[in-house]
């Protein structure tokens, strides 16, 4: 039986990749939430500068872990 060859340079490359998405995520979540803290407040225009760059964060974020699945996946779990 063939076992799979695993480069440590790919094992090193996703160690950096999840690194990357939970910087991203993590800078997601704090721009959400202070979405939330401006909703409260009613502050419109930071509001919106939040909620942008929250998503720019967590676009990032979906990037970078598109780069974790195989080559040929169809999506899924």
């Amino acid at each position: 039986m063939n076992a799979p060859f695993h480069s440590p340079e790919r094992a090193a490359m996703a160690v950096h990749t999840f690194d990357a998405v939970a910087e991203a995520a993590s800078i997601a979540e704090a721009y959400s939430r202070m979405a939330s803290e401006m909703a409260a407040i009613g502050d419109a225009r930071a509001l919106r500068y939040a909620l942008r760059q929250a998503a720019v964060a967590l676009s990032s974020a979906a990037d970078a872990a598109a780069l974790l699945s195989p080559s040929g996946s169809r999506g899924g779990a």
